[in-house]
């Protein structure tokens, strides 16, 4: 969580110290697309556990400042959905929505943006930073930990409309174990 604070701090002084300038836009944009989450694992010994293993709708919001054309930041709150769980306690496995409602996963993200036009009006975008996951309830009664803090990375590309408007498609990874693909909307201002 510390790193997480880190980085928002920068952020925001950045963002601030970069405003004077004007060349470069902020942006908003909201994406949907397909996540995968896999976290835990079913016990051969017959334990008591659980964990999330399954794919859901996956939708973002996310705000972020370009201060040249090549380098920018972003934050973004990430909503994985209620991808499948399973619960173990000896050798019996029980598994959501069946047994028990399945947990909401969601994360907050942290990125900076690395740009490079690869044909007028369509950029290559390489993404690194920070997620701040969490997992709902009941994902306590069956996992360890149910929030922390993990490296995502990802890739994509935007083609430019007029009037400040964007599209995006992209593929982001975390070491938590999320995999997002996503299509998104982008305004600029």
């Amino acid at each position: 969580m510390k790193r997480l604070a880190v980085l928002l701090a920068f952020a925001s002084l950045s963002a601030g110290a970069a405003h004077a300038d004007d060349a470069t836009p902020f942006y908003v944009s909201a994406g949907v697309g397909h996540v995968s989450v896999d976290k835990g694992s079913i016990s051969l010994s017959g334990g008591s556990g659980g964990g999330i293993n399954g794919t859901d709708t996956a939708v973002s919001l996310s705000g972020g400042y370009q201060f040249d054309p090549h380098f920018g930041i972003e934050l973004g709150y990430h909503d994985y959905g209620t991808p499948t769980a399973f619960s173990q306690t000896g050798f019996i496995l029980a598994e959501c929505p069946a047994s028990f409602s399945c947990p909401k996963v969601s994360g907050i993200t942290a990125e900076v943006l690395g740009r490079m036009e690869l044909v007028p009006d369509l950029d290559g975008i390489l993404r690194a930073g920070v997620l701040a996951w969490n997992i709902g309830s009941p994902g306590l009664s069956f996992l360890k930990d149910t929030s922390g803090n993990a490296f995502i990375y990802g890739i994509g590309v935007q083609h430019h409309f007029d009037y400040g408007l964007s599209v995006d498609v992209t593929y982001e990874r975390s070491n938590f174990t999320t995999e997002e693909t996503r299509i998104g909307l982008s305004y600029a201002f």
